[in-house]
């Protein structure tokens, strides 16, 4: 029966990804290099692809621990070509998005340094503040004409942590897509935030990722409103599954589209 359904979902996924393709202005708009400020003072770089109607949905990308915007390189123009405008961030701390109010001569903010120096426990005070990356997000956003009212945030790894965490605070969120999350990333427990979610959350794992494919469980089997988990039998952790198996891109995007259908 799993199997089944297995073969379903990726026949899914299949013919989805056929249609983007064939679909009129398949190639969507180019990404366009942007920044903006947090409320304390980041200077957050992000790629922008608007969406092809001025009020399309927006997809906020959230990228894992030491990574950047670029890893979701796969994902981004199966959005855009789904009808989302879609805003990859690099958030606090990481890729380009170092820079914060400081004193003259003071170092840039990394994140990967702050864990080296001061240990992991050090980050989870960051991805908690990363909600307001989020909302920076979301006000860019808005001043480009992006339905706010309609958001999917789909997050990696430690990005999963910061999109749960928003989506408690930010308003217009519908939906989470969640790749290899964990429910205590650098002690940041985010079970409670997950049960008190009341929108759609599909969760994607892979069985050689144990950690990733327990947290994944746990966050369904916890929450209050239905969450669908995907355990791939193989597929490393957060955006490597997209190149172990190729219909996850798609499937990713349609459930990210199907929230804000709602």
């Amino acid at each position: 029966m799993r199997g089944t359904a297995r073969r379903i979902a990726r026949a899914a996924g299949v013919a989805l990804l056929g249609a983007l393709a064939l679909a009129p202005g398949a190639r969507g708009a180019p990404a366009e290099r942007v920044s903006f400020e947090t409320e304390d003072g980041f200077r957050l770089v992000a790629d922008w692809t608007p969406g092809p109607a001025s009020d399309a949905p927006l997809a906020i990308l959230l990228h894992q621990f030491n990574a950047d915007r670029r890893s979701w390189d796969p994902l981004v123009p199966v959005l855009a070509q789904g009808g989302f405008a879609v805003l990859a961030l690099d958030q606090r701390g990481q890729g380009e998005s170092k820079e914060r109010t400081r004193p003259p001569g003071a170092a840039a903010f990394d994140v990967r340094a702050l864990a080296q120096r001061e240990g992991q426990p050090a980050v989870g005070p960051v991805a908690r503040a990363g909600v307001k990356d989020v909302e920076a997000a979301v006000a860019f956003a808005k001043a480009r004409g992006a339905a706010t009212d309609r958001i999917s945030l789909i997050g990696s790894s430690y990005g999963c942590t910061v999109a749960l965490l928003a989506s408690a605070r930010v308003p217009g969120v519908r939906g989470l897509v969640l790749l290899s999350p964990g429910t205590q990333y650098f002690g940041v427990d985010v079970v409670p935030t997950a049960m008190r979610f009341r929108g759609p959350v599909a969760i994607y794992a892979a069985e050689d990722d144990a950690a990733a494919a327990r947290s994944a469980r746990a966050l369904a089997g916890a929450r209050g409103t239905p969450a669908e988990a995907t355990v791939l039998p193989a597929g490393g952790h957060g955006v490597a599954m997209f190149a172990a198996d190729p219909t996850l891109v798609p499937r990713v995007a349609r459930t990210a589209l199907e929230a804000v259908r709602r």
